[in-house]
């Protein structure tokens, strides 16, 4: 499930182009260059199961942040058209599912200056357990 957060991150700054940094947390960054946005897996919950299977849906969350202003709020919302347009039902490299947008919320960030937004994709893994008797 975790390789797929840097094919989203890629897919993504594809989606926003120059002048985003994108970021998925696996190395140190710098959080104060802006625009910018951060992929994440927040986990996994169990979709069903069946004997030895499981089927799971790995939540990625995408959270686009910038500073207020009311440049930055059309470039948010063309951004926002951009990664819909990019990552809603697409099919990371070797996943046998596509990406699904499950919602969008804004995000009250702790400094009033910025503004943003959390997308919510979910991705289907279907898993086998153990079958032994």
């Amino acid at each position: 499930m975790f390789k797929n957060v840097p094919l989203i991150a890629a897919r993504a700054a594809l989606a926003l182009g120059a002048g985003w940094t994108v970021v998925d947390g696996s190395k140190s960054q710098d959080r104060s260059a802006l625009p910018r946005a951060d992929v994440r897996l927040r986990g996994a919950a169990k979709s069903s199961s069946s004997g030895p299977g499981v089927v799971l849906a790995a939540g990625y969350v995408l959270t686009l942040c910038v500073k207020r202003s009311s440049s930055q709020f059309a470039q948010l919302d063309e951004s926002c058209d951009a990664l819909i347009a990019k990552l809603h039902n697409w099919r990371p490299e070797g996943a046998g599912y596509r990406l699904v947008l499950e919602s969008i919320a804004d995000v009250d960030f702790l400094d009033a200056e910025l503004f943003g937004y959390e997308f919510t994709f979910s991705l289907i893994k279907q898993m086998d357990g153990c079958d032994e008797d």
